[in-house]
């Protein structure tokens, strides 16, 4: 598989069979260049701007935005409920989480998960080989229920996106205070993943 972090919380998973799959692309407002790249299928984990904007993919591909499975080529996407907020969505609506299996590894991406896990969320994200995990807090988890989300969920690798950079200035923390934490290693902003690739236990991805 190759993926490839376009910024905020939009990647790329190219798998071995050709399936291409976009997350949570976002619209111009955000600060990155808009992802344009070519997809099959979009994942949204929910209905803002910088989540949902599948109107800059290529490919006329189809949106995920729901719970239950989908399949996609050989990928299997499993949408699992949650809340953008810490009050069952009162303040922010709601989320879905996806963890999407294919070429022998599982894939989970958190979306603007805002509240620490449940016992069954849990066991739904738990051993990934990659987690791609919000830390910037504000609109999501803070970079401390992060640090105990990967501790607890036990993945390969956690990838932490959703922060502040020179690029996207939102009212969010930046990658500093996870990378100090956790030790996070910086990766390239794509990177190829088999069963078998040595992975760092925590990552920041370099935008490029």
């Amino acid at each position: 598989m190759k993926l490839q972090w376009f910024g905020h919380s939009c990647f790329g998973l190219t798998f071995s069979d050709g399936t291409r799959l976009i997350t949570d692309p976002f619209d111009d407002s955000v600060g990155y260049p808009m992802c344009t790249a070519e997809a099959d299928a979009v994942l949204s984990s929910h209905d803002h701007f910088d989540h949902n904007h599948i109107e800059s993919i290529s490919g006329n591909p189809v949106m995920i935005n729901t719970e239950g499975v989908h399949h996609v080529g050989d990928a299997t996407i499993t949408g699992i409920h949650s809340f953008h907020d810490p009050e069952h969505g009162a303040l922010r609506g709601e989320n879905i989480i996806f963890r999407i299996e294919a070429d022998g590894l599982a894939i989970v991406h958190l979306g603007d998960l805002g509240h620490m896990p449940d016992e069954a969320q849990l066991a739904s994200i738990s051993n990934a080989d990659i987690l791609l995990i919000p830390i910037g807090g504000h609109f999501t988890i803070t970079t401390e229920q992060a640090v105990e989300i990967i501790r607890q969920a036990k993945p390969r690798c956690a990838v932490a996106m959703h922060f502040s950079n020179q690029y996207c200035h939102f009212p969010v923390t930046d990658e500093k205070q996870f990378v100090a934490l956790t030790q996070a290693q910086e990766l390239p902003n794509t990177i190829e993943v088999t069963p078998e690739t040595v992975l760092p236990a925590t990552a920041v991805m370099r935008y490029e």
